[in-house]
């Protein structure tokens, strides 16, 4: 799960008798893992572990647990460090996951939009490092029972201890959640309030030998280690709401860690049924650090992306009515195209019954031909099915 669990005080005084890097690689031997290591790695051990180290102690933070390396099933790569303390206010475990990156000089890829060119760092453009964050935290979520409902207690920050502010600008711009907080050598400072304001000067053994007890075993498919489904089946949408948001919220989920970016079509709900459906999975969502919106059809949506995006027929109907074709292609629309590009995963809700100008059939086929002009995967669900 992680190679090494130490408190910052002991990692500190690793760094300072210049054995913290071989006692990390002894940790991989042990692990069957020393194969593994790159130079990159041993130069984050050496330079990056010690700056975290030395700023929880001069936030006298000194006894918060660093858990070095930390792997989860289902993500590429693991955490740098997983911070495990105790909250100074609720008294409740708390923890931080953060990236620790060396880069100083960062500008946007001009060719490949939410990309960034690296300075002396080849290779193809790379992520912003906080949604790297993001991800991770989001399965954190996921597989403790530690933070099963208790979301506020996890965090995640990106630390680019090497970088003044001018020089990374392009990464600030990032919309920040509370899974994606971001901070530079130059706002070191508000990186220490930051720390105060979530971990307890307190020993926190306790905390991080709790989220170990605690690790759902739990695969990717929905299925226990005996591989009987933690859901229940023959579930109906009007008899039970919470499963059908259960539902939504994995498919969006799976789409959103899907290499290649695919439209959600969700069919088979009344009105009321998709737009509670909406408001209750966005929140999820929300609450679990995606950046999320609900299309209310004003007008096309345009930068910075969103995480997801909602749009239910009704909202749709009357911007589509004009019909204005998507880069003149016949049965393309250019409003469901700026949908689509507004977002990493966009959500399409059509619904059964009497909506003003809507046309379930002919929506769906709108739908389907933009995604296809615009090499998109369309991924339709139909709810009535799924839950009959």
């Amino acid at each position: 799960m992680f190679l090494m669990r130490l408190s910052a005080s002991e990692l500190h005084a690793l760094h300072l008798r210049h054995e913290l890097v071989p006692a990390l690689e002894s940790a991989e031997e042990r692990l069957g893992r020393g194969g593994e290591l790159s130079e990159g790695e041993k130069r984050a051990w050496k330079y990056s572990l010690p700056a975290v180290a030395r700023d929880l102690l001069d936030a006298d933070l000194g006894e918060v647990d660093i858990m070095v390396e930390y792997r989860l099933p289902g993500v590429q790569g693991p955490a740098d460090v997983v911070l495990a303390g105790v909250h100074p206010r609720t008294h409740e475990p708390s923890y931080i996951v953060a990236e620790l990156k060396q880069w100083k000089r960062v500008q946007a890829a001009p060719d490949c939009h939410g990309r960034f060119s690296v300075e002396n760092l080849p290779g193809k453009p790379k992520k912003h490092p906080s949604e790297q964050t993001a991800t991770f935290c989001r399965k954190f979520l996921q597989l403790h029972r530690e933070l099963v409902g208790h979301e506020e207690r996890l965090a995640g920050l990106t630390y680019l201890h090497n970088a003044a502010e001018s020089d990374v600008s392009d990464l600030l711009i990032y919309p920040r959640t509370r899974l994606s907080h971001i901070f530079t050598r130059d706002s070191r400072g508000a990186l220490l309030r930051f720390l105060r304001e979530r971990l307890a000067p307190a020993s926190a053994r306790g905390a991080a030998e709790h989220l170990e007890a605690n690790e759902l075993s739990v695969r990717l498919d929905g299925l226990d280690e005996a591989g009987q489904s933690l859901w229940h089946d023959g579930f109906r949408l009007l008899s039970d709401p919470v499963a059908a948001q259960r539902y939504v919220w994995e498919s969006v989920r799976a789409a959103y860690a899907a290499e290649r970016k695919r439209v959600l079509l969700l069919a088979g709900v009344t009105a009321v049924q998709g737009n509670q459906l909406v408001t209750a999975t966005a929140d999820l969502l929300c609450r679990a650090g995606y950046t999320t919106r609900i299309w209310s059809g004003s007008c096309v949506p345009e930068s910075p992306l969103s995480d997801v995006l909602f749009c239910e027929e009704a909202s749709l109907a009357g911007a589509v009515g004009r019909r204005i074709p998507f880069e003149g292609e016949e049965g393309a629309s250019a409003v469901v195209a700026g949908l689509i590009r507004a977002s990493r995963v966009p959500v399409i809700v059509l619904t059964e019954g009497d909506v003003p100008g809507g046309n379930a059939a002919g929506m769906d086929a709108l739908v389907r031909h933009t995604a296809r002009a615009l090499q998109v995967r369309f991924e339709r669900i139909q709810l009535d099915q799924a839950f009959g």
